[in-house]
C-alpha cells in the first residue's frame, strides 16, 4: 500500500551504521567472531542473560527438554543451556561463538560506558538533517533507542524496532540510559513515533509490547506494537524488514 514511496527511494536514501568492529577484541579477524566457547560465558550478566533466554527456550519449545543440572551455575550448566538454544528455533543455525560473542555484545554495550559512546557516535556519524527514520534490530534497537535518547536529532520522526531485547526486566531495561524512572523508561528523544515490530516466537523479544514500558512525551502510551509471523526464522532481520507491518510504518512517514 506504500508503492510510490517506495518507489521514490534510491539506494542513497539507507545509510546503515556499522558498530560490530568495536567490541571485537584486539588481533580478531574482522570478519569473525574470537572462538568463544563456554568457558568465556562470564559470571553476571552474561550468564544470567543467557539463563533467561534459555528459561525462555525450554518454555516456548517443550521438546528442547530441561535437563537436570541445566541451570547450574558451572561451566556444563552454561554448556547445556548453549546447547539447548542452538536448537531452538530462534537461534538455529547460529554458531555457538557468534551467540557467545552477541551476548558479550549486549553486555558490554550496556556496562562499557566508553563502548556505549564509541558506538552512538558511529550512528551519529550516519545521521544527516534529512534522516527521518531510524531502525534498528536486536541489540541495534537498544542502540537506537539509546541514541535517539542522547542526540535527540531534530529531523527523525519514527524509532521502528525489531526484534528488540528491550523489554528485558533487570537485565536490558533496567540498565537503559537514561534510567527508567517510576517503572517507566524515558521516550526516544524528539521522535513523534516509534514502531516496534516482534514475533510471538523471537527469544530476543522476549518482551513483545513494550506499550506498558515506555511512556510518549504526555505520559499516555505511544509505543505502536505489531505482531508478524517470521516463518521458522523468528528473529531473522530481513523478515522483519520484508513484513508488511514494517513498511507500511515507512510509507506512512516517507508518503
Amino acid at each position: 500500500g506504500c508503492r510510490s514511496a517506495a518507489e521514490a527511494l534510491g539506494p542513497a536514501d539507507l545509510r546503515v551504521a556499522f558498530f560490530g568492529g568495536l567490541f571485537r577484541p584486539s588481533g580478531a579477524m574482522a570478519a569473525q567472531n574470537p572462538p568463544f566457547s563456554a568457558a568465556d560465558v562470564e559470571p553476571g550478566l552474561e550468564r544470567d542473560l543467557l539463563a533467561e533466554f534459555y528459561r525462555a527456550a525450554v518454555a516456548q519449545e517443550v521438546a528442547l527438554g530441561a535437563p537436570e543440572g541445566a541451570m547450574g551455575l558451572g561451566k556444563a550448566g552454561v554448556q547445556v543451556m548453549l546447547d539447548r538454544l542452538l536448537r531452538s528455533r530462534t537461534f538455529a543455525g547460529v554458531a555457538q561463538r557468534a551467540l557467545i560473542g552477541n551476548l558479550k555484545q549486549v553486555t558490554r554495550f550496556l556496562a562499557d560506558g566508553p563502548v556505549k559512546d564509541l558506538v552512538l557516535a558511529r550512528v551519529n556519524e550516519e545521521v544527516e538533517d534529512s534522516t527521518r527514520v531510524v531502525i534498528g534490530h536486536s541489540l541495534g534497537s537498544v542502540v537506537a533507542y539509546e541514541y535517539l535518547c542522547r542526540y535527540q536529532p531534530a529531523s527523525v520522526e519514527l524509532l521502528v524496532t525489531l526484534g528488540s531485547p528491550l523489554g528485558i526486566p533487570n537485565l536490558v531495561f533496567d540498565r537503559l540510559t537514561p534510567a527508567p524512572a517510576g517503572g517507566a523508561g524515558a521516550w526516544p528523544g524528539a521522535v513523534a513515533g516509534w514502531v516496534n515490530v516482534a514475533d510471538p516466537d523471537d527469544l530476543v523479544a522476549l518482551r513483545k509490547q513494550l506499550a506498558g514500558l515506555f511512556l510518549g512525551p504526555g505520559g499516555g502510551t505511544a509505543v505502536d506494537d505489531r505482531l508478524v509471523d517470521n516463518g521458522d526464522q523468528p528473529h531473522a532481520a530481513d523478515r522483519y524488514l520484508n513484513a508488511r507491518e514494517t513498511g507500511s510504518a515507512l510509507g506512512h512517514v516517507l508518503g
